[in-house]
């Protein structure tokens, strides 16, 4: 065991609150959408299909730019 304690810095409790912010985001919204009824079901659909258009995107975005590295901001 090592006897040096590690700390969590700055970015890393900012990048853990806004990943729990958003989290309980999609946990609570079937909730705030029940009151719509079954409607918000075919909102799920849309935001699914979505979803995957967006997924297929950067999937081919990532096959043209092999040898690079980064994201989208570096290209």
């Amino acid at each position: 065991m090592s006897s040096k304690s590690q700390k969590i810095g700055l970015i890393t409790a900012t990048s853990l609150v806004v990943g729990n912010m958003i989290g309980s985001g999609i946990f609570v919204l079937p909730a705030t959408l029940a009151k719509y009824g079954s409607v918000s079901l075919l909102g799920w659909l849309f935001t699914a299909a979505g979803a995957l258009v967006l997924a297929k995107i950067f999937s081919n975005l990532s096959k043209l730019l092999v040898n690079k590295s980064g994201g989208l901001m570096f290209c």
